[in-house]
């Protein structure tokens, strides 16, 4: 995590390796990174269940396109491929491709933002610890806002997102739509009142219970002070299950960024919805997510994070923690190098989902 964020602040006046015409770059990316993970199935320990360790590398050679520079729209393409080599599980070693698209049009009172991508990933998973859960993730976003008057705007697109799984029998299959529909109204130049309706539904495969998701809101967005800025959403949250009791309860989504100096940022998020685990169970999930970002000078920087997670399944109920330090060296224009530690832990009143993690990772990206 510590070293994509790294690499993405550090490429931002890095010169493309080719220039398409007027309007675009070719960017050649890449990153080597080793991880030193001492549970890598996030075990609870036990004697059926120890902890496992290994050293994890994983090369990333990858392309960016980038295009619309000073244009009202703008986008990218990109694709990765992570070529993943365990030190003494190699089993697990694999090859994961990512590719996506992502544009952003712009005029000032309109917006419409398109993204798609497709994700391999096969990592440990704190709602199935024990295994390596290998899964496909394609998604779809078609999102815009138009002005309606002059202090008015409305919001409306639709998110699709399929995720298939490799890792064996007992992992469900989901495809998940949702529309989100948002009104603005202006209280100020820089900050708006809202109301909004987020529908969604999760369709399972084989003999998962399909489910539909409604979310009223109201919130504001925006300015709250010279330094705070970002937007909350709270409501009413309603699940229904085509098969079993209907739940519903207090819905939270928001994020938040305060700048606290040239130099230092600081980040709040706190969600609280429901959700699918990769077993197919139906989850409560409350979440709290702390950031901090300080630039040191033209070349170091470090940030840290803390994640609490309230997870609620129909058979067990689990609270993770997650903390992290990073601190990242801007070498050039094109290369840059992180080193980060984490430790997770996750608590549970079933013990066969409890676990301690700590992984220590250094890294090297490349933007050329």
């Amino acid at each position: 995590m510590f070293s994509l964020l790294a690499l993405s602040a550090s490429s931002l006046t890095a010169a493309p390796f080719v220039a398409l015409g007027d309007n675009a770059e070719l960017f050649l990316t890449g990153s080597v990174v080793a991880n030193f993970d001492d549970n890598i199935y996030l075990r609870n320990g036990s004697a059926g269940r120890p902890e496992v360790n290994d050293t994890i590398l994983t090369f990333t050679p990858g392309v960016d396109v980038v295009f619309g520079k000073n244009a009202a729209t703008t986008g990218n393409f990109y694709f990765r491929e992570d070529i993943v080599r365990y030190s003494d599980n190699d089993q697990q070693n694999t090859e994961l491709l990512n590719v996506g698209f992502n544009s952003l049009y712009s005029n000032g009172k309109s917006k419409l933002d398109l993204g798609a991508s497709y994700a391999e990933s096969a990592q440990n998973d704190t709602g199935a610890p024990g295994d390596i859960v290998s899964r496909k993730t394609t998604a779809v976003r078609a999102l815009s806002e138009f002005g309606v008057t002059e202090k008015t705007s409305f919001g409306a697109g639709v998110r699709w997102e399929k995720i298939n799984y490799d890792a064996g029998p007992g992992y469900l299959d989901n495809r998940a739509w949702s529309v989100p529909l948002d009104a603005y109204f202006e209280y100020s130049p820089k900050l708006q009142w809202s109301a909004g309706y987020r529908y969604r539904s999760t369709e399972l495969s084989g003999a998962g219970i399909d489910r539909k998701d409604h979310f009223f809101n109201i919130g504001a967005r925006g300015e709250f002070t010279p330094k705070l800025t970002g937007q909350l959403r709270v409501g009413y949250s309603l699940r229904k299950l085509d098969r079993g009791d209907d739940d519903s309860g207090f819905g939270v989504d928001s994020s938040f960024n305060y700048a606290y100096s040239p130099k230092t940022t600081y980040t709040l998020g706190v969600t609280n919805d429901f959700g699918t685990s990769a077993l197919g169970e139906s989850t409560k999930n409350f979440s709290i997510n702390l950031g901090a970002n300080n630039r040191i000078d033209e070349q170091w920087s470090w940030n840290a994070n803390l994640v609490y997670r309230s997870t609620d399944y129909p058979a067990h109920s689990d609270d993770f923690w997650q903390g992290g330090v990073g601190v990242s060296y801007v070498y050039n224009n094109n290369v840059n190098f992180t080193a980060s530690y984490t430790h997770r832990n996750n608590s549970s009143n079933a013990s066969l989902f409890e676990f301690s993690n700590n992984v220590f990772s250094i890294g090297a990206n490349l933007r050329y």
